[in-house]
């Protein structure tokens, strides 16, 4: 009877791989095995490494934090004079989704 998780029938047992020898390929699967590397996600490295760039370059293009512009902030919070725009925010999410459903696009 075969073995339904195995794939393979009989009762010969087979030994796990050593660190110095290849695990052995039951002969009924030997046929039908592809490369190695046709199960692994290649990816463009070239537009990785592109875009990383171009991130990198943003994040550095950009000012250090404003010290004075935060403790203002964390002041106006404090008391209470801080007004939040909900509306603000919200259009703020959506165009930012917006741009990360457009980033992730394959092109």
């Amino acid at each position: 009877m075969p073995d339904p998780i195995g794939g393979m029938s009989g009762t010969s047992p087979v030994a796990p791989a050593t660190s110095t020898e290849q695990a052995a390929v039951p002969a009924s699967a030997a046929g039908t095995a592809a490369s190695p590397a046709a199960g692994l996600d290649l990816a463009d490295v070239g537009h990785t490494e592109a875009l990383l760039q171009s991130i990198l370059q943003a994040a550095n293009a950009t000012g250090g934090i404003d010290q004075s512009k935060v403790a203002q902030l964390q002041q106006a919070i404090a008391s209470g004079a801080y007004q939040v725009n909900a509306q603000s925010i919200a259009q703020k999410i959506a165009e930012l989704e917006a741009l990360l459903g457009t980033a992730g696009a394959v092109r």
